[in-house]
């Protein structure tokens, strides 16, 4: 095993000045958590540590005989062990399928005028696939980097956080514009000679409102019914003693409504305990 020359010569003062073990002082210099224990193979070696040759150990978790170097006398050597791992996090999505036909501008305008204020899906509209394929493609690197910073903290257990943000869905569908997708990943974490392996689930929503179709109005270029809808039809049925919605000024003479949805999802991943390792 290769040592610092320099972080030897600190290790053989603490020896002379303190009688600490060479090998034991030079064990606290070490980044990594785990070593292999070696023995100088010869017929000197105590049947105790022998047995340890070769087996990984924690520093944190000693053997009964002790860490290399503590005993008196002890030769025994502790080999710095660095695990590798191809490290991945994979994301599985469920749930994302549309149920209907693609809404125009043009449909959710109507449906403002229309629906009585009944809340829609997103899928119910056509845009669920679309709008969470733009969505994962943002936030999906991020996402991994999340879920390993709290796995981290809670290695060998379980652990769950929330995420939420508003995100610009203009270039998917015109009409939801920006929206607020949110959610909560859950899982459980097992630690492993500097590893760790994690899996869960998520549970993901989306929140959003039609409450003004002046918002969308440049996509809505059918003038006639526009004209219709804002300007004649409220003024008849005003005349006719039976408005059709809220009465409000200009523009606003329907019922606003919700634009929700809910999918699940599904994580896997492997990873370096150690940050400083870590890809994620």
């Amino acid at each position: 095993m290769q040592i610092d020359p320099h972080l030897y010569r600190k290790a053989f003062q603490a020896y002379l000045r303190k009688g600490t073990p060479i090998e034991w002082s030079i064990k606290q210099e070490r980044p990594t958590t785990h070593y292999i224990w070696r023995t100088r193979g010869d017929d000197k070696v105590r049947p105790s540590h022998a047995a340890n040759n070769g087996q990984v150990f924690v520093w944190d978790d000693p053997p009964e005989t002790g860490h290399p170097g503590e005993d008196y006398g002890c030769r025994c050597t502790a080999e710095p062990f660095m695990p590798s791992v191809d490290e991945f996090i994979e994301i599985e999505l469920a749930d994302t399928g549309d149920s209907g036909a693609a809404w125009s501008s043009r449909d959710f305008v109507r449906h403002y005028y229309n629906g009585r204020g009944r809340g829609v899906t997103v899928r119910e509209t056509g845009h669920l696939s679309r709008i969470v394929a733009q969505y994962m493609g943002e936030v999906r690197e991020r996402m991994k980097g999340h879920i390993a910073r709290v796995a981290r903290r809670h290695p060998n257990g379980a652990f769950s956080d929330d995420f939420v943000n508003t995100y610009n869905m203009t270039g998917v569908v015109f009409s939801i514009g920006n929206t607020t997708i949110g959610g909560r990943f859950t899982g459980n974490c097992i630690a492993e000679l500097g590893i760790l392996t994690v899996s869960g689930q998520f549970e993901f929503y989306l929140d959003d409102e039609f409450a003004d179709p002046a918002d969308v109005c440049l996509e809505v270029i059918d003038l006639g019914e526009t004209i219709y809808e804002n300007i004649h039809r409220p003024l008849d049925d005003y005349l006719r003693g039976r408005p059709s919605g809220r009465q409000r000024l200009g523009i606003h003479t329907g019922e606003p409504y919700t634009i929700t949805d809910r999918w699940t999802g599904s994580f896997s991943r492997q990873v370096y305990a150690d940050p400083a390792r870590s890809n994620f």
